[in-house]
């Protein structure tokens, strides 16, 4: 693996909540955003509104590529002075995980294609793979920079909304069981919420961590499988945070133009989708296996 290159301990900006990702229990999944530089601050500063969560990471990494990245909640915030590549806009998740070799061995062994082999970067490590649906994600190692210790974003957030933000990825009804099934393993962790919604076209809901799969062959995957953001609210999200696009018929969900221009799938929280609270960072259920592949 390449050395990693060199820099000053803690560039300007620069703080994570979690430094090391070795000691979580599981891997994070978030969703990314593409943004130019310019309005990094101004994205953060509207997700931290609509969730009333402070940004856990932000990290300036000018050696590679000119990139800066923040985290808030699920949504991962790429910002760049340059244009983003094709494999850039076509990788759907990032993945901090506690130990990318033993990642990338298990999904080498399920049967995923690495198409970036691991290296070092300013954060730790990280590779690039194509996943067995042919998702294809960014897995990350976090490591500490030289006397850097956990710091939380030096600020506080107060939202007037808080709506559950989570990673949304929608399959046909024939693939749910097996996608639900392969991010169990991913994420280490059991689905905590399962719901089936009867209708024209039945929806089943499974609820990993902070990802939300859902299986149908209705509108939610045929209409929008490309969507990749969910909110559960019990608030009317489109009239505070953007533009309504469609909705079901019994009105339990709907598509929404967030303000930043993002789609988003916003369920109504009485449907039962609201997550447990987590007893702590990288939380899992008692029993839980350790790892597995995403492949």
């Amino acid at each position: 693996m390449p050395a990693a290159p060199t820099a000053a301990p803690v560039p300007d900006r620069w703080f994570r909540a979690t430094p090391d990702s070795s000691g979580l229990s599981r891997s994070r999944l978030l969703t990314r955003s593409l943004i130019p530089l310019s309005v990094l601050d101004e994205r953060i500063r509207f997700y931290e509104g609509l969730t009333g969560t402070a940004a856990d990471l932000r990290m300036p990494i000018p050696d590679f590529g000119g990139l800066e990245l923040a985290a808030v909640g699920n949504i991962l915030l790429i910002a760049s002075i340059r244009p983003f590549t094709d494999i850039q806009r076509r990788t759907a998740h990032s993945v901090i995980v506690p130990s990318l070799k033993e990642q990338l061995d298990r999904l080498l062994d399920a049967g995923a294609t690495v198409l970036e082999p691991a290296e070092n970067i300013l954060p730790g490590s990280r590779a690039r793979v194509r996943l067995g649906d042919g998702t294809i994600a960014e897995l990350v190692e976090h490591r500490p920079l030289p006397g850097e210790h956990p710091r939380p974003a030096p600020y506080s957030v107060a939202g007037d909304t808080t709506p559950d933000l989570l990673v949304r990825r929608a399959v046909s009804a024939a693939d749910f069981a097996a996608t639900v099934a392969r991010y169990e393993s991913a994420l280490d962790t059991p689905s905590h919420v399962r719901v089936r919604l009867d209708g024209a076209f039945p929806v089943e809901l499974a609820l990993i961590g902070g990802l939300l799969v859902v299986g149908t062959d209705g509108p939610e995957f045929t209409r929008s499988a490309d969507v990749r953001l969910a909110l559960v609210t019990s608030v009317p999200l489109e009239s505070a945070y953007g533009e309504r696009l469609s909705g079901s018929t019994a009105d339990r969900h709907h598509l929404v133009t967030l303000r930043d221009g993002t789609r988003a799938e916003v369920w109504d929280g009485s449907v039962g989708l609201r997550p447990p609270s987590p007893s702590g960072p990288g939380a899992r259920a008692a029993g839980a296996p350790r790892s597995g592949p995403l492949g």
